[in-house]
C-alpha cells in the first residue's frame, strides 16, 4: 500500500478543520467561553456515538495545542489562535449578513510571496469576497477582523489595503458581481 503524502496532508487538514468546527460549535453554544476540562467533557459526550475514548479526545486537544490551533489562557479557558480561525473561516463568516456597505480589499503582493498571496486569496474567497478587478475584491459582509487575521497569518499585511464604503462609482458593477456569484 502506497500512502500519498499530499493526500494524507489533505485528510489531516480535514480532520483538524472538523475538530475545530466541533469545538467552535460547542464554544458557541456555551457563550464563547469554555475551560479545557469542560471542553474535554463536552467533546467526550458529543463523540460518544463514534466510540472515541476520553483518552483520544485528550490526545486530540493536545495535538491541537501543540500545532498551535488552540491556546489555554488564564483561568484555563480555551481560545482559538489565528491559525485556527483561518481553518474555520467559513463558520466564522456564516452569521455575518449584509449591512449595505461594501468591504473592498486591494492587494499587490510581490511574486516572491506567491504562496502567501495564494493562501490569502483563498482565505478572502472563503470570507465571501468576489473579484471586481485584477486585485480588487468586494463583499457586503463585515469581515474586516478576519481580513486582518488572514493578512497577519500569511505575513502580507503591508501589501493589503482594506476599505469600507457606503457608495462608489461602480455600485452597479459591484451589485452584479455579488449577485452573479452567490
Amino acid at each position: 500500500m502506497v500512502i500519498n503524502p499530499k493526500g494524507s496532508k489533505m485528510i489531516l487538514g480535514w480532520c483538524v478543520e472538523t475538530a475545530l468546527g466541533l469545538i467552535f460549535d460547542l464554544v458557541d453554544s456555551i457563550n464563547n467561553k469554555i475551560t479545557s476540562s469542560k471542553l474535554k467533557d463536552s467533546l467526550v459526550e458529543n463523540l460518544s456515538d463514534y466510540d472515541i475514548s476520553p483518552r483520544r479526545v485528550s490526545k486530540m486537544l493536545y495535538e491541537l495545542k501543540k500545532n498551535k490551533y488552540i491556546e489555554y489562557r488564564e483561568g484555563d479557558s480555551v481560545v482559538f489562535t489565528n491559525k485556527a480561525k483561518i481553518k474555520i473561516i467559513d463558520r466564522l463568516v456564516e452569521g455575518k449578513n449584509s449591512d449595505n456597505k461594501y468591504r473592498l480589499v486591494s492587494f499587490d503582493i510581490p511574486e516572491i510571496f506567491r504562496s502567501n498571496r495564494n493562501n490569502f486569496r483563498r482565505a478572502i474567497k472563503r470570507m465571501g469576497f468576489r473579484q471586481v478587478q485584477k486585485s480588487l475584491w468586494v463583499t457586503d459582509r463585515n469581515v474586516g477582523n478576519l481580513v486582518e487575521i488572514a493578512a497577519i497569518e500569511y505575513n502580507v499585511s503591508r501589501y493589503i489595503a482594506y476599505f469600507v464604503s457606503d457608495k462608489s462609482n461602480i455600485d452597479n458593477h459591484i451589485i452584479k458581481v455579488l449577485n452573479d456569484e452567490q
